[in-house]
C-alpha cells in the first residue's frame, strides 16, 4: 500500500502540472501577452523593412525561428482555449466558430509557408523563359568535369560561419549583406599600375579608381556620360603627344615600346573602298592592320588575331567624341582648336579639360599596387524602395591555401594547374513547365520627365504539355496573369538597350489561399455570431432584471 502511494504521488504532481500548464496556455492573460509581443514584432519588422528592405526584414523577423515560435504559441493558445470550453455550449457557438476560423487561417498560412512560391521572373524582349528565382541563397561550385555542387546558404540576417572542407577547398564564411571596401595590394611582380583621379566642375564631382592589373576589381576604362576615360600604360604617353599625319600609333606589348607609323617608315595604303591599312613584318610573316576598325591584326577572312604582341591605334577615332587618356601621372586629350595636348600632374594642381569646365586631379598613383574590393558585413540601406548600400552577398573561401571572396555581383573562376573551378552566388531557381515570352513592353512617362507613369507587358504563354498554340496576355498593375495556380504580377522593368526594356514579374503560388479564405470567412461569421449571442444574453439579463424590479415594486 505504501508503494502504491509513492507511485501515485509523482502521477498526481504530473497531473497538477499539466492542468496548470493547460490553464495557463488557455488563459486570457497568456493570449493577451502573446498578441502584444506579436504586435510589437510586427511593428519592429515594418520599421526594418522600411529602412533596410524586405529581404533583411524577412531574415531578421518574419522568417526567423522566434517569430515562428510566437505564431506557434498563438496557435496553441487558441487551440487550448477552445478545448477548455468543451463540451459545446449554445452560447459559445460563435466563440467556437471564431476560434476555428483562426486555427484554419493558421493552417493555411503554414501550408503556404512550406509549399508556396514567392519569386521573380525576368523576361528579356523576344526571349522565352521559364525560370523563377526565389529568395533562397545558394552557393554553386562548378568543376571542369561538369560536376556541380550546390550549397544552401544560411538564412540568418547576420554574418554566418561555415565549415565545409574538401581537398583544396574550404567554405569559411557567408555575409548575407555586405558593402565593398577598397584595399590596396602589392602587385607581386606583375608590371601593372593603378591610380585614383577626381574629375569635377561646379556642379558635380566623380572619383575614378582605375587599374591595369588583371586581378583588380577596377577597370582600365570608364564612361562618364559622353566622356570615355582610358587608363593606359605610361609607355604610350610619348606616342600620343607626337604629331603624326596618319594618327597611327604602334605598340609592341612584348618589348613595351611604342612609336608612330611614320617614325618606322611603315607604308600606309588604301583599299578600293578607301579604308586605311598598314603591314608590319613579324617573324617571317606580314601582319595586316586596319586601325580604324581594330587595334588587332586581321586575317584574310577579317577575323582578329590575338597571338601577336603588336597593337595599332588610330588617334583619329578619338577626335570626334570626348576621350580622356590617363597615363599614371600624365594625361592626354584632344582639343578641337589646339589638337592633341599632353599634361603632367605637378604639385597636385588640377588639369583643365576642354569639356564643360571640367578639371582633373591625381589623388594617388601606385605603379606597384592594385586596388581590390573586399566585402564587410553591413546592414542594407534602402532609399525610395531601392537598396543603395549593403545589397551584396559574399562567401569567403580558401582555395588551395589562398583566401578569396566570391560575390553575388560577379562569379569567380580559379585554377590550380589544369583544374579550373567556377564559383557563384545565386538565388534558387524553379523551372516552370511552360514558357513565357515578352512580345512588347509599353511605358508611359509623366509629361516633361523620364519618370514612368505606368508600364505594362504584352506576353505570350506556350505550354508544351498541351497541344494548344501560344496564348496572348496583357499584364499590368491590378491585372495579373493567372495560369496553372501561379499568379504573375507586373512588378518592375529594366533597360537592356536604347529605348528597349525587359520586364520583371512577381510570381506567386499560394496553395493555402483557399484554406485562408475559408478561415477568414469563419472568422468574420464567428465574430458576428459571437457578438449577436452576447448581445442577446445581455438583453435577456436586463429583461430579467427589469421583471424582478417590477415585481418588487408591486409587492
Amino acid at each position: 500500500m505504501k508503494n502504491l502511494n509513492l507511485l501515485n504521488n509523482p502521477l498526481t504532481s504530473l497531473g497538477k502540472a499539466y492542468k496548470k500548464l493547460e490553464s495557463t496556455l488557455g488563459s486570457m492573460k497568456f493570449a493577451v501577452v502573446i498578441i502584444l509581443v506579436f504586435a510589437i514584432a510586427l511593428v519592429y519588422g515594418t520599421f526594418m523593412e522600411s529602412y533596410h528592405g524586405r529581404e533583411f526584414a524577412n531574415k531578421l523577423v518574419y522568417k526567423s525561428w522566434w517569430f515562428m515560435g510566437l505564431q506557434l504559441f498563438m496557435f496553441i493558445s487558441i487551440l487550448v482555449a477552445t478545448l477548455n470550453r468543451l463540451p459545446a455550449k449554445k452560447m459559445l457557438y460563435g466563440f467556437y466558430t471564431l476560434h476555428a476560423g483562426l486555427l484554419i487561417l493558421f493552417a493555411g498560412s503554414f501550408l503556404t509557408y512550406v509549399t508556396g512560391v514567392d519569386g521573380m521572373l525576368e523576361l528579356m524582349p523576344k526571349e522565352p523563359s521559364n525560370t523563377v528565382r526565389v529568395q533562397e541563397d545558394q552557393f554553386v561550385v562548378g568543376y571542369p568535369n561538369g560536376e556541380v555542387k550546390i550549397f544552401t546558404l544560411p538564412d540568418g540576417a547576420f554574418e554566418n560561419e561555415m565549415n565545409y572542407e574538401e581537398p583544396g577547398l574550404q567554405i569559411k564564411k557567408y555575409l548575407p549583406f555586405s558593402k565593398l571596401n577598397t584595399v590596396w595590394r602589392p602587385s607581386q611582380g606583375t608590371p601593372a599600375s593603378s591610380a585614383v583621379y577626381t574629375i569635377y566642375n561646379e556642379n558635380v564631382a566623380e572619383q575614378m579608381i582605375m587599374s591595369l592589373h588583371p586581378e583588380s576589381d577596377f577597370q582600365s576604362m570608364q564612361k562618364l556620360g559622353p566622356l570615355s576615360v582610358h587608363f593606359m600604360p605610361e609607355t604610350l604617353y610619348s606616342c600620343f603627344t607626337q604629331k603624326t599625319e596618319s594618327g597611327f600609333i604602334v605598340w609592341n606589348t612584348e618589348e613595351d615600346i611604342c612609336y608612330t607609323a611614320e617614325s618606322e617608315n611603315y607604308e600606309i595604303k588604301k583599299t578600293p573602298t578607301n579604308n586605311l591599312f598598314m603591314i608590319i613584318p613579324h617573324k617571317g610573316e606580314y601582319l595586316k592592320f586596319f586601325p580604324d576598325f581594330s587595334p588587332l591584326p586581321l586575317n584574310d577572312d577579317l577575323t582578329k588575331r590575338q597571338d601577336t604582341p603588336f597593337r595599332v591605334f588610330s588617334k583619329k577615332l578619338f577626335e570626334k567624341k570626348p576621350n580622356l587618356f590617363l597615363f599614371g601621372d600624365k594625361t592626354v586629350f584632344f582639343h578641337k582648336r589646339k589638337g592633341w595636348l599632353g599634361r603632367e600632374f605637378t604639385d597636385k594642381r588640377p588639369v583643365s579639360l576642354p569639356w564643360m569646365n571640367f578639371k582633373l586631379t591625381l589623388d594617388s598613383f601606385r605603379p606597384n599596387a592594385y586596388p581590390a574590393q573586399v566585402p564587410s558585413y553591413s546592414r542594407p540601406v534602402q532609399d525610395q524602395g531601392e537598396i543603395i548600400e549593403g545589397g551584396i552577398k559574399a562567401v569567403l573561401i580558401n582555395f588551395y591555401g589562398q583566401d578569396y571572396w566570391v560575390r553575388s555581383d560577379q562569379p569567380l573562376a580559379l585554377s590550380n594547374g589544369d583544374k579550373q573551378v567556377r564559383f557563384q552566388i545565386k538565388s534558387r531557381e524553379i523551372k516552370l513547365p511552360y514558357q513565357i515570352t515578352l512580345d512588347r513592353f509599353k511605358m508611359d512617362k509623366n509629361p516633361g520627365t523620364n519618370d514612368p507613369a505606368s508600364y505594362e507587358s504584352f506576353v505570350s504563354l506556350l505550354d508544351g504539355r498541351t497541344n494548344t498554340p501560344a496564348s496572348s496576355h496583357h499584364v499590368f498593375m491590378n491585372n495579373p496573369l493567372k495560369y496553372d495556380d501561379f499568379t504573375f504580377y507586373q512588378s518592375s522593368y529594366f533597360q537592356v538597350g536604347p529605348n528597349e526594356y525587359g520586364s520583371a514579374f512577381s510570381v506567386n503560388y499560394d496553395p493555402g489561399r483557399p484554406i485562408k479564405y475559408l478561415g477568414s470567412i469563419l472568422l468574420v461569421f464567428g465574430s458576428t455570431w459571437h457578438f449577436a449571442l452576447r448581445r442577446r444574453k445581455k438583453r435577456k439579463f436586463f429583461e430579467k432584471e427589469s421583471t424582478i424590479e417590477s415585481q418588487s415594486e408591486k409587492s
